[in-house]
């Protein structure tokens, strides 16, 4: 994926049209954060900032996530009722080339491929940094297939859709499955695997591809669901620190976030972080622990490619806690080449209190 040139100001004007609402108490103007990390809230204040925290890299990365209108879209809804069977709703988020910005790749690879549901329907809801003549959705015909022509070098593409599966009335229920197909890698994935997919692939290659699943379950008036995805690694203090966007559950960028991370006074690996909304209003603090994997019982691929994840806390800005995140990063010393990928839900704990450790 090429990096398309915006303009940071139009982009910014755009996002401020789309205007959000909080009902967070915010600080005055000359209230200064102090970062650090043995604070509860690593220093963060429930003030307001910025749209992308005035940061242009990350709003112009922002307009990589186009949405896609659909044939199919006005036939299926996103409200679609769920039960204790894996039938219902999912949405699924595909990311392939370079997870971390390299400029030093020269070799295009050819991600042309295709994902095939063997029963129900899918729905593009986004096309992720396709680059114009170049990448593609080639014409949807089939409810049960999307297909598409993709080259990356030095970034990547990506693919989000709603998957719907309808009640099997069969004798013996058919098990559905989810294909993925291009070139460099194919995988498939049944319903069970989709309920709560968190999972990056290396290829065993010298440019260091690899594909990112996200996925989860679209349970009908529950909870909020959303993916978070952005830089993870070192400023020019060499203090650890990320920054990336604040998606909604069908891929849309709904807010904003920013953080830092390393180790307390205490030892403890945490890291703190903030949430804003599109046009930049205080949503909550995010505070966690982090660590580096795999373990040494990981294969070679892995150990090559290992990053770390992080797991935490969404709070409210009288430090209450209203929801979660967890995800999967690799850090850089250069910050633009670093990135993390992950998810977050708000409100969830009375609905699914014994829900297991992978939500």
């Amino acid at each position: 994926m090429l990096h398309r040139l915006l303009s940071v100001a139009m982009l910014a004007a755009l996002l401020l049209w789309g205007v959000g609402c909080s009902e967070n108490p915010t600080g005055t103007e000359d209230q200064i954060e102090n970062l650090n990390l043995n604070d509860p809230t690593g220093g963060y204040l429930a003030t307001d900032e910025s749209p992308g925290f005035g940061d242009s890299d990350l709003l112009a990365e922002a307009n990589d996530n186009d949405e896609y209108d659909d044939p199919f879209r006005v036939l299926y809804s996103s409200d679609m009722t769920t039960d204790t069977t894996l039938e219902g709703g999912y949405h699924l988020r595909i990311l392939w080339g370079q997870l971390r910005f390299d400029p030093t790749v020269t070799t295009v690879t050819d991600w042309t491929g295709s994902l095939i549901i063997s029963r129900g329907a899918m729905v593009v809801r986004q096309v992720i940094a396709f680059e114009p003549d170049q990448d593609a959705l080639l014409e949807r015909t089939d409810r049960r297939l999307v297909e598409w022509t993709s080259f990356t070098t030095v970034h990547h593409d990506g693919l989000a859709v709603d998957i719907y599966i309808p009640p099997d009335t069969a004798t013996i229920p058919e098990v559905v499955t989810v294909a993925f197909e291009t070139g460099p890698y194919s995988r498939t994935f049944d319903l069970s695997e989709l309920v709560a997919l968190d999972t990056i692939v290396y290829l065993d290659d010298a440019d260091s591809n690899a594909v990112a699943f996200h996925a989860f379950r679209l349970d009908r008036m529950l909870c909020a669901r959303g993916f978070l995805a952005g830089r993870w690694g070192f400023n020019e203090d060499g203090q650890g620190v990320f920054r990336g966007m604040w998606m909604t559950r069908d891929g849309r960028i709904s807010g904003w976030l920013r953080g830092h991370w390393g180790v307390n006074d205490d030892g403890d690996r945490v890291f703190f972080g903030k949430w804003i909304s599109r046009d930049g209003r205080f949503q909550g603090f995010l505070r966690g622990r982090w660590d580096q994997h795999p373990s040494h019982n990981a294969n070679p691929n892995a150990v090559k490619h290992a990053g770390g994840w992080f797991k935490g806390d969404v709070l409210d800005a009288n430090r209450q806690v209203i929801g979660a995140l967890k995800g999967k990063y690799k850090s850089h010393p250069q910050f633009k080449k670093g990135f993390f990928q992950g998810r977050w839900k708000l409100g969830c704990d009375e609905y699914e209190p014994d829900r297991e450790e992978g939500w």
